[in-house]
């Protein structure tokens, strides 16, 4: 079964909802019957919000994958292929080359890393690992919001089949009514204006029916847009209604301090807001991490080729030229002959070049903050303002969620008077509409009186039926502030 976890509510309204968890039953009478439980489990496979919290852990957890992987050193691997044309440089010889077209090729692998950045990897991770804890509070609240909606529209369902119920009870006595009352018309025992009265009762009463019945359409049409089912499932729409036992609830606590102390302990509303403290010194340390200086290092490795380098082929070979001449007595000449050695080159080979090209770096590097227009200092600044302001937040829930319990004290308490003030209303009521109707059928009491004593005691009824009811939510939410499970005795 799935446990309601503690959450606090900003309103009387999801706190009104919250009393209605505890009326449900947790098995069916009937196949086709919804628990709250089955309303419940329904809710929390279909709702959207809580589908988004759950994307909000998952997004909150890859965020600390991320914070954990800036102290790891980053790798990038690096691959090029062009040609130059014209002059140009060797990029491994550094000499000027003239071709119609040098090939060249270059690959590598690069590493670097922070070694000191004013502790801000650290700073991050922590800072990742509450927004971690936030998301799965937030989740939470979106779980315990959903299951106070289900639960209030779930319990409005009944209050007003009890309602229908009620209506179709008091026409059928109002129907006897008027039978016995034609009886005495036509037997003379009674005034035909009486008859006229009792139907006109009988008429006010049909029509309580069908609003009673419009009502409980509207709800169940709710629970079922709640639920996502479809709308038109809503007539069809069948619960397990509580027993009576269910319903009764005593032994309240003396006072709400217990149920202050467990609440601002463990409701997931507290602890976003405390996160949320944490956070903001965390944010604060970060500005001031702005002053430090910064330390990185970086190694690289790589090699290359290029069209243009060559290498020898075989020996050299020796070929003459002609120097020039030399003239002897303006008659004679001479050629000047000279001799070279003439080599014969080839490009270097791929695997010969990536071997002689290979090459390795390292690097350190420090950048040391001197001035930066005042924004660390501004940083510095609004990061106590944030914090100040997130402490301010925390006591402003802290204060909010006591008078919240505080008062759902003492509406439990004023419910619990008010039920027994009703029960006893009640009695009272039942025995004046009994005695006035034994008056009314000798002919010593009028329809008037009769009309008025069934009106005070209908009226009893509903109220000693909302005093119950009431009673049981109120109480149930102190059970829920008290971190206690909200189930049935």
């Amino acid at each position: 079964m799935r446990e309601l976890k503690p959450v606090f509510r900003r309103s009387w309204a999801l706190a009104w909802a919250m009393g209605f968890l505890a009326l449900a039953p947790l098995t069916s009478s009937a196949q086709k019957a919804w628990t709250l439980q089955r309303c419940l489990d329904h809710a929390f496979e279909h709702n959207i919000q809580i589908k988004l919290g759950e994307l909000g852990e998952t997004s909150a957890a890859i965020g600390t994958q991320s914070a954990q992987g800036a102290f790891l050193p980053n790798l990038n691997g690096n691959l090029s292929h062009g040609y130059n044309f014209g002059r140009t440089i060797d990029p491994f010889t550094n000499q000027f080359v003239e071709s119609a077209a040098i090939r060249s090729n270059s690959f590598g692998l690069s590493t670097g890393m922070v070694l000191f950045n004013g502790f801000q990897n650290h700073l991050n991770l922590r800072r990742a690992k509450l927004a971690q804890s936030s998301a799965e509070a937030q989740r939470e609240i979106a779980e315990n919001n959903v299951v106070l909606t289900i639960a209030g529209a779930f319990l409005n369902v009944l209050f007003q089949e009890e309602f229908v119920r009620v209506a179709e009870f008091n026409r059928q006595a109002t129907a006897r009514q008027v039978d016995r009352m034609r009886s005495m018309v036509a037997a003379g025992a009674a005034a035909e204006f009486d008859l006229y009265d009792v139907e006109a009762q009988l008429a006010s009463d049909e029509a309580n029916i069908v609003s009673t019945k419009n009502a409980l359409g509207l709800a169940k049409l709710n629970l079922v847009q709640l639920l996502q089912l479809p709308a038109a499932e809503a007539d069809e729409f069948e619960l397990v209604r509580p027993s009576d036992e269910d319903l009764e609830r005593s032994n309240l606590p003396p006072s709400p301090e217990a149920a202050v102390a467990f609440a601002l302990g463990s409701f997931p509303e507290i602890r976003q807001a405390e996160l949320q403290v944490e956070d903001a010194f965390i944010g604060l340390d970060i500005a001031k991490s702005g002053r430090y200086p910064r330390l990185f290092a970086s190694y690289n490795i790589g090699t290359g080729y290029s069209g243009a380098s060559r290498s020898i082929d075989g020996a050299p070979t020796l070929e003459e030229f002609v120097l020039g001449s030399l003239v002897v007595d303006d008659s004679t000449s001479y050629d000047l002959v000279a001799q070279q050695e003439v080599y014969n080159f080839i490009t270097t080979p791929f695997d010969d070049q990536l071997s002689q090209n290979f090459n390795q770096s390292v690097f350190f590097s420090m950048s040391v903050p001197i001035f930066n227009n005042f924004s660390v200092k501004s940083s510095i600044e609004q990061a106590e303002v944030n914090a100040l302001r997130a402490q301010y937040q925390l006591e402003q829930t802290k204060q909010t969620l006591t008078t919240s319990i505080e008062s759902a004290w003492a509406d439990a308490r004023a419910a619990s008077q008010m039920a027994v003030a009703q029960e006893a209303a009640l009695v009272s009521a039942e025995r004046a509409f009994l005695n006035t109707e034994k008056r009314y059928e000798a002919g010593a009491a009028t329809a008037i009186d009769y009309a008025d004593a069934r009106t005070l005691f209908d009226n009893a009824r509903v109220n000693t039926l909302r005093a119950k009811y009431d009673l049981a939510f109120k109480s149930r939410i102190l059970d829920f502030y008290m971190g206690k499970a909200i189930t049935f005795r």
